[in-house]
């Protein structure tokens, strides 16, 4: 199997779920390999690799989402406006906006810096700590699924978009971004199985299933740790430590891309 590839595969895994944007980190990383991302072998190969990190977390929640009957309603309620927003608008955003990478920087930065406000500022006020809430209403799934709808935009990231509009709901940090984790996987599955259809003669053209095999469990692998290492400290994840990182990312992101 090509190394890179491989590499790839972990890093998928590794930044699916988390707020930092993982088409930011695949954008940088292919320019150090040397890796064609718009190769139609390495398109279909992402795609594939992406239903592996999907699986993992329908590993971790699966029992949860079908149990609970309200949280099944809210995931309900948040895809679809990321769906019709998807449907529509997808393939026009995609073009007017792909390889745009001052976008993806300046967006990148934004969420960063809301992330720190939020932690340093937001969440220290009083009224705010008694108003969060546990669980999300129907308004609340609403609204955070109009603001993962805004990640269509390269750099945006769905679950940062999901988890900043959660917080400003007053739902607690680590309910929200639960149900951000969990909110990827009819979403992402979602347009993952209609890109991988429409890419559908690319089958044909596939000589190493190996190759596929591989990375798809290795990011299911790196993404089942991911989620579960992060879902067993939820209650300790800080949104600063993130909103740095996308800071210094989107320096990284001047320096290597623009």
């Amino acid at each position: 199997m090509n190394t890179y590839l491989a590499l790839i595969s972990i890093l998928e895994g590794l930044t699916e779920f988390l707020p930092i944007s993982s088409t930011a980190h695949l954008i940088i990383f292919s320019k150090f390999i040397d890796i064609d991302l718009t190769d139609a072998y390495v398109k279909f190969y992402l795609l594939f690799i992406q239903l592996g990190a999907l699986l993992a977390g329908a590993s971790i929640f699966a029992r949860k989402i079908f149990t609970d009957k309200k949280l099944f309603t809210n995931i309900i309620v948040s895809f679809i406006p990321s769906a019709i927003v998807g449907f529509i608008f997808y393939k026009m955003f995609k073009k007017l906006l792909e390889g745009n990478i001052l976008l993806m920087a300046a967006m990148l930065i934004v969420g960063g810096i809301i992330f720190i406000y939020i932690e340093k500022v937001f969440l220290k006020k009083v009224d705010n700590i008694q108003k969060q809430k546990e669980t999300l209403t129907i308004k609340d799934a609403f609204i955070v699924g109009l603001a993962q709808a805004v990640a269509i935009i390269p750099g945006v990231s769905r679950s940062g978009a999901t988890i900043i509009a959660g917080v400003f709901r007053n739902i607690k940090k680590s309910v929200i971004i639960e149900y951000t984790f969990i909110l990827a996987l009819p979403t992402l599955g979602a347009a993952v199985l209609y890109d991988a259809y429409k890419s559908r003669e690319i089958f044909s053209m596939v000589y190493n299933y190996n190759e596929l095999i591989l990375g798809f469990v290795l990011a299911f692998v790196s993404g089942y740790l991911t989620l579960f290492i992060l879902r067993k400290y939820l209650t300790r994840i800080s949104l600063t430590f993130f909103g740095w990182y996308r800071i210094v990312l989107t320096v990284v992101i001047l320096i290597t891309l623009y």
